[in-house]
């Protein structure tokens, strides 16, 4: 049996809402992306007006004084940056809308190098990039010095910036940057002196740093380009979640052991914050692969034992606006997660006659990833009806039965994909609701390079109902490619474990 107690601690919502406009103001560059508070910011575009008058620039939805601003014309506003603007989104104002968002960072906020005596030596310090900016999923190398002949648990940090995230230097809890993923293979070689890293979901222009047990080193300056939409990180909630094992019936005699492996949040763009706030029995091991180990010893027959463990996690709501059309393919070699997550496994089966056939009838002719998923859900909806108490033994017999819960209906869709050749998993966790009730749930996420991770919900976009959890999302079609802060993911495709002996 397992239990989750869900206390919400702080609860924020913000959602934008963009209207398009003829002449709407367009951001093209903002220089420097990286300055001082009080520094001179130069924004270039187009459609500002030839003169101030009503507009304003605004950081995080704060507009400066009039004082601050030194000059605007239609293509160029020159203006200094207000105290308050530590790290911002940038957007201009006018009549005729709100432009696109450019990201203002203040140099305080980037990691600092690690001080005191000795830290020149014996800290990480970065001499090089292969290149200054890249695409989401893109290969960077970084060559420099004291990285370590392993990686353990050391980090490349890219700049991370939700619509309302806390920025702090060297915040414990990675609120303010974001690290590639071990699962997605996107750690390709770590040694003393160079690594070799893809760009990670989540990451903006801003900085590159190398964090390790020694140290962090000074930051260098990278650009994410080519970015086929946008994707906002709104909103925040943070939740403290208390989950538990009980163990029942045990049958044993004599000196006996029982391993039990146990998931917390997992860890990603939109969880952070992730920490453990207790727990009723030390673990083995704390963090393995997103799981913890528990060893329970000499259990006594027909007693009850359990075990639990407490953490904190903050949930930011995705919101994704993609442009299809300027979607690329990735570049030859491909990441490894096109090898990873296009197979079958032992959650997804890809390969089954009767997945793959219905992968291609709604496919098509169709070879734009983005548009093979779309495709994908609306046949998914069509072939296979939400039922709750569905409960098959595997994701092909609830095709066949044409009716599955939500598990099955996230291992259907993520099947679907992977058969098309668009890389997807399974994601695991729970809805929580205003009044602390949780209900078990699954959802996917589907991979776009130069984009990133996409999540849908194939339940709650088909219109099916989740016990009495009321979806802020009015509009249910919203769940193709957005995602509110009531999700919370507990594990993402399949984690493999040793057995523990």
């Amino acid at each position: 049996m397992i239990a989750l107690t869900v206390f919400v601690l702080v609860a924020a919502l913000a959602v934008p809402i963009m209207r398009t406009q003829a002449n709407k103001p367009v951001v093209v560059s903002i220089d420097p992306p990286i300055g001082e508070p009080g520094g001179l910011l130069l924004i270039e575009g187009k459609h500002f007006g030839p003169q101030r008058g009503e507009g304003r620039v605004e950081f995080d939805g704060a507009a400066p004084t009039a004082s601050s601003y030194i000059s605007w014309t239609d293509g160029r506003i020159e203006l200094r940056v207000p105290l308050y603007a530590e790290s911002s989104l940038v957007h201009v104002i006018t009549e005729t809308g709100r432009s696109n968002a450019r990201m203002f960072m203040s140099r305080a906020l980037l990691p600092s190098a690690p001080s005191g005596a000795g830290s020149r030596a014996l800290g990480p310090s970065i001499e090089s990039l292969s290149t200054d900016s890249g695409s989401i999923g893109s290969l960077v190398s970084i060559k420099g010095l004291n990285f370590g002949t392993n990686r353990g648990d050391s980090e490349v940090l890219f700049t991370w910036v939700g619509a309302s995230a806390m920025q702090m230097t060297n915040d414990e809890a990675g609120r303010g940057y974001v690290s590639p993923q071990d699962s997605s293979g996107e750690y390709e070689s770590w040694s003393d002196k160079e690594l070799r890293v893809r760009v990670p979901d989540g990451a903006v222009t801003g900085g590159i740093a190398v964090s390790t047990a020694k140290g962090t080193s000074p930051v260098r300056y990278f650009q994410v380009s080519d970015t086929p939409g946008t994707k906002t990180y709104s909103g925040r909630r943070t939740y403290a979640l208390s989950t538990f094992v009980t163990i029942s019936r045990v049958q044993s005699t004599g000196q006996n052991s029982l391993y039990i492996w146990m998931p917390f949040p997992v860890k990603t763009p939109s969880q952070r914050g992730v920490k453990a706030l207790g727990r009723t029995t030390e673990p083995l091991l704390p963090d393995y692969r997103g799981l913890s180990a528990y060893r329970l010893v000499d259990l006594a027959p027909d007693t009850l034992s359990s075990l639990g463990q407490d953490h904190v996690v903050q949930i930011f709501g995705i919101e994704t606006e993609v442009k299809a059309d300027k979607i690329k393919s990735p570049p030859s070699p491909e990441p490894r997660l096109y090898e990873m997550l296009v197979q079958p496994d032992a959650l997804v089966p890809a390969a089954d006659p009767a997945i793959v056939a219905l992968a291609k009838t709604a496919a098509g002719r169709e070879k734009n990833h983005y548009l093979v998923a779309r495709a994908a859900l609306e046949t998914l909806q069509a072939t296979v009806r939400y039922d709750a108490n569905a409960g098959f033994e595997s994701p092909v017999k609830a095709l066949s039965a044409s009716r599955a819960d939500s598990w099955d209906m996230a291992l259907l869709y993520a099947s679907m994909l992977r058969a098309s050749g668009v890389p997807a998993l399974p994601v695991a966790g729970i809805l929580v609701d205003d009044s602390r009730r949780a209900w078990r749930h699954a959802w996917t996420e589907f991979y776009i390079y130069g984009f990133g991770w996409i999540p849908v919900d194939p339940v709650l976009a088909s219109g099916g109902n989740v016990g009495n959890f009321l979806p802020p999302f009015a509009d249910r079609s919203r769940y193709f490619g957005n995602l509110d802060d009531r999700h919370i993911a507990f594990s993402r495709g399949l984690a493999s474990v040793d057995r523990i002996t």
